[in-house]
């Protein structure tokens, strides 16, 4: 791998995660792969604007990696998408910075996958509710590559799901990242 930068968007990995943490704890022994915890390293939610763009101008490959938060993404990387790319960087007259750059979508889902379809609980596919990240991608002349999405990774101790299931998934999550990876 070349040049790749993992911006996690876990709102607390280091403490409460168990399926992100598996995940970026993977992509960090890769050789050639960056992983920037944004909350780790912005708390109180003030990015330092210049550095990620630094960052993202060092990468030939971003992966955005995350949790899905209420059919998004946490606020976190929220903010730090609405700062970072920012008119003149990342869109614009002038803001070609990332054109041409790739970029995967890597996301776990509490829910399973059936509830994410116009029948089932959610109503949206999990198609639909990546469109405003496709659109930024898009906008920002990103060369977009399949998303790498998991279902069914909750783990509630003595309420839902199984901590070693949801580990498992969670290494298979990231091996078909790593994979994709290897590709570009």
């Amino acid at each position: 791998m070349k040049n790749v930068l993992v911006i996690s968007g876990h709102p607390n990995l280091k403490e409460r995660s168990l399926t992100n943490k598996v995940i970026v704890d993977q992509l960090e022994v890769q050789e050639g792969v960056t992983v920037r915890d944004i909350k780790s390293l912005y708390p109180d939610f003030k990015i330092d604007v210049k550095a990620e763009q630094a960052a993202l101008l060092k990468a030939d490959t971003i992966v955005l990696q995350f949790p899905f938060h209420w059919y998004s993404v946490p606020g976190i990387l929220k903010e730090w998408i609405d700062r970072v790319l920012e008119y003149g960087f990342a869109y614009g007259s002038t803001g070609d910075k990332l054109k041409g750059k790739n970029l995967l979508i890597s996301t776990t889902i509490g829910g399973p996958e059936d509830a994410y379809s116009s029948e089932g609980y959610n109503n949206y596919k999990i198609d639909d509710l990546l469109k405003p990240l496709i659109q930024t991608a898009n906008l920002c002349g990103l060369k977009l590559h399949e998303p790498i999405v998991t279902h069914g990774m909750i783990y509630i101790p003595g309420v839902y799901g199984e901590a070693e299931d949801v580990k498992q998934k969670a290494e298979e999550h990231a091996e078909r990242l790593v994979a994709a990876l290897g590709k570009l």
